[in-house]
């Protein structure tokens, strides 16, 4: 099946084929390449979403207000650990709640979880290959999808439960269909206007104003820059993202009337604070140049294919810009360029930017098919490709001492899916014909073999799940009000932890209630009124030691 898969990919990605050369001259059409490149898509999120447990503090920070939703019954305001109300408005919680009744019987798991995401992901992706394929052909589309699928920034987003690539999605579908409404005259404008009017009131939803605000910005800059005049385009855009803001302003002011104004505070910190650096408490705060980093480690591999060519191509005739390349450098130096202003910087910060840097990159690819750098960096991955599935599986059989003990999910079946790159590497060493072809079913498999074997078996015992042994069942547990939140174990306890204020109000606490203290905390809890226990060498919220302690 896999050799199937790749002979049509191939078939569909032959760089240097005369017929497809000449198929994308006279037709937008190649045979079967929608469903490829969606099959391709689906493949690489969507089976595999549920394999990985939560291994750090932003997946299940994100979950339990999902949880807490369906606990409670609170769709605006829902309180978690007790006391705690959301950092993020709801529109991705309520995404989770929603798949949770609808797929799951309302169990809030790792799958229903990230499937919003790999949703979004999978959506956006099919947006950008339609759009590539009307503003190029489909040959561009197709190895602009899959450039964009396989960077890896994108591709952790994808495969995670946060805000961000569902806010990514919504915001890069309305940059695409308001370029169609500027450049393409059509049927149903209207309904297209609504289609981008929703898309921007979900991003709103989902982090806040900028999300309606700065693709609407985005926008604005490349119909400046393709001569439109000031007054109408400021109109036209402040009009889409004020709207927007409707149904956030609604959600914002019901969540007012629950959280008074400890929810209004929590607002102005998240947006203004964080964006005037005024925040009460130090978040992410980097230099300017952290996002050029962030950037050229969230595009690997194809990072390394745009030094490569940059390095030995030598000079390059320059054409008249298309359109659509205005459009991706307008959005990319507004979206990067917007995020170095604030001190607070992530790499997910700049996602919006992504698919249209990979516009660029696509067109790198091209120009670059039938070079010599091209063979070179195919050469490079199909060595990748083979060395690196040998490696790791030699790992999971040796288990050397000096590595985090290595569980494979599957058994014997990961070990199939860790072949699939090793296939894909070995066929190009045996073709090399067509490189662009190969090396994208290779990044494609290697991506494929790292979801479905490597992450579950590398990061599942890193888990706080495992502590779930160690708690009684019904046992009371507590944290202190002023150590770090545990969310990771917060989750896998189905959002039973409460906080105590401080270890003298703890010992008031009954028999059998249980104490979860990080190692700064553990030298201060009294011996004679609690047996104290180390409860995980790791915790994957804050990488600390944790400690149990039972009230005798």
């Amino acid at each position: 099946m896999f050799f199937a898969f790749l002979r049509s990919m191939n078939l569909a990605l032959l760089a240097n084929s005369d017929y497809i050369c000449r198929m994308n001259v006279h037709s937008r059409h190649l045979p079967g390449a929608t469903m490829i490149v969606f099959a391709a898509i689906v493949l690489l999120f969507v089976p595999w979403l549920g394999e990985t447990l939560f291994y750090s503090k932003g997946e299940p920070r994100e979950a339990v207000v999902a949880l807490s939703i369906l606990q409670s019954g609170d769709w605006i305001l829902p309180v978690n650990y007790g006391a705690d109300i959301p950092f993020k408005p709801p529109f991705l919680a309520w995404l989770i709640a929603i798949f949770a009744k609808v797929f799951n019987g309302g169990v809030v798991g790792e799958f229903v979880s990230r499937l919003p995401s790999a949703v979004a992901a999978t959506a956006m992706l099919m947006g950008g290959y339609f759009w590539a394929r009307r503003v190029r052909d489909t040959r561009f589309a197709i190895i602009f999808t899959l450039i964009t699928a396989t960077s890896f920034e994108v591709f952790r987003a994808a495969m995670a439960c946060r805000v961000d690539m569902v806010l990514t999605a919504c915001s890069v579908g309305a940059i695409y269909i308001m370029y169609d409404l500027r450049e393409r005259r059509g049927h149903y404008r209207a309904l297209r206007y609504a289609a981008v009017w929703l898309l921007l009131a979900c991003a709103a939803l989902t982090k806040g104003p900028v999300g309606s605000l700065l693709p609407c910005f985005a926008m604005g800059i490349y119909c400046l820059l393709r001569r439109d005049r000031f007054w109408p385009v400021l109109g036209r855009m402040l009009a889409l993202a004020l709207t927007a803001l409707i149904p956030y302003a609604l959600w914002a002011w019901a969540a007012y009337l629950q959280g008074g104004d400890a929810f209004m505070a929590l607002v102005l910190e998240e947006n203004t604070g964080r964006l005037t650096g005024t925040m009460s408490y130090s978040s992410h705060v980097k230099p300017v140049w952290y996002n050029g980093v962030t950037l050229l480690s969230g595009l690997l591999p194809w990072t390394l294919l745009a030094l490569m060519a940059t390095a030995s191509t030598g000079r390059v005739r320059r054409g008249p810009m298309k359109t659509a390349g205005l459009l991706a450098l307008a959005v990319s130096v507004t979206v990067v360029g917007f995020y170095c202003i604030p001190e607070s910087k992530r790499s997910v910060y700049l996602l919006p930017a992504y698919p249209f840097i990979c516009y660029g990159l696509t067109a790198m690819t091209e120009a670059i098919a039938a070079k010599r750098v091209m063979r070179v960096f195919a050469w490079f991955m199909a060595l990748l490709a083979v060395a690196a599935p040998l490696l790791f599986a030699a790992a999971t059989i040796i288990q050397p001492e000096q590595l985090p003990p290595l569980v494979m999910p599957w058994g014997v079946a990961s070990y199939v899916m860790l072949a699939l790159p090793f296939a894909a590497g070995v066929a190009w060493m045996c073709n090399r014909h067509s490189p662009v072809g190969h090396v994208l079913v290779i990044v494609w498999s290697l991506y494929l073999a790292y979801t479905a074997a490597i992450m579950p078996a590398v990061l599942n015992p890193r888990s706080d799940s495992r502590a779930l042994a160690e708690i009684p069942d019904g046992a009371n547990v507590y944290s202190l009000a002023d150590d770090d939140r545990l969310y990771s174990l917060n989750y896998y306890l189905g959002d039973a932890i409460r906080t105590v204020p401080d270890i003298e109000a703890a010992a008031a606490l009954p028999s059998g209630a249980v104490l979860i203290v990080h190692d700064r905390f553990e030298p201060e809890i009294p011996r004679d009124a609690f047996d104290v226990e180390v409860l995980l060498d790791r915790s994957a919220d804050h990488r600390r030691k944790l400690y149990k302690a039972v009230r005798k």
